[in-house]
């Protein structure tokens, strides 16, 4: 009974866990007030406050007769340059996904808009984590001195003597990235122990 309890248990964990690298969310740019002028948060602020990763998309509505979103480069964007992009969304309601980690820039299709009505956007979508490329932390290996021939008269060696290495000659560890508080946890892994709770629940109860 007890192994039938904790196999319901890891496959429900292992569902969470795929539930949780599969799962794709929509972010609205500018929440309720959407992508338009003069916006009450700037929109750089409401790209920091959320989390994207690739998959993620995001949702741009705007007044279609007056506004468009382009993607641009990051020099296109400082600029405002609305004359080429690398994509234009338009129509009123666009959406767009991420299939990539890395910077994105956004900029109305509207000039004005964007060059006096802080109608630009920037977002980082955040790199996927592959654990077998890191590393732990090391210092310089300490390799032997290499061999050179016998000299007649050798100076005597100090018993004890070790070169001495100066402080700049140390490798400091890589110091482990900060922990991020709970409030700052994505949704995603809250959908994945929903569904890991669920799994046990049933196999429980059965």
């Amino acid at each position: 009974m007890a192994g039938s309890k904790f196999g319901a248990l890891l496959v429900g964990v292992l569902i969470g866990a795929w539930l949780s690298s599969c799962m794709a969310y929509d972010f609205y740019v500018g929440d309720r007030h959407g992508w338009s002028p003069n916006p009450s948060e700037p929109f750089n602020n409401w790209a920091e406050r959320n989390r994207f990763q690739v998959k993620d998309k995001l949702v741009f509505n705007y007044e279609a007769e007056h506004d468009s979103v382009l993607l641009v480069s990051k020099e296109q964007h400082a600029t405002c340059n609305t004359t080429s992009s690398y994509l234009k969304l338009e129509g009123g309601h666009s959406t767009f996904a991420f299939s990539r980690s890395g910077p994105f820039y956004f900029i109305s299709g509207n000039i004005t808009r964007c060059k006096d009505n802080g109608e630009k956007l920037i977002v980082i979508v955040m790199a996927i984590r592959d654990k077998s490329k890191v590393s732990p932390p090391s210092s310089h290996p300490i390799l032997p001195p290499p061999s050179s021939p016998t000299l007649p008269s050798p100076a005597p060696e100090i018993a004890g003597e070790s070169p001495s290495i100066s402080p700049s000659e140390i490798e400091h560890p890589i110091s482990a990235p900060p922990q991020h508080s709970s409030s700052h946890f994505s949704s995603h892994y809250s959908l994945g122990l929903f569904v890991s709770l669920l799994v046990l629940g049933i196999s429980v109860g059965f």
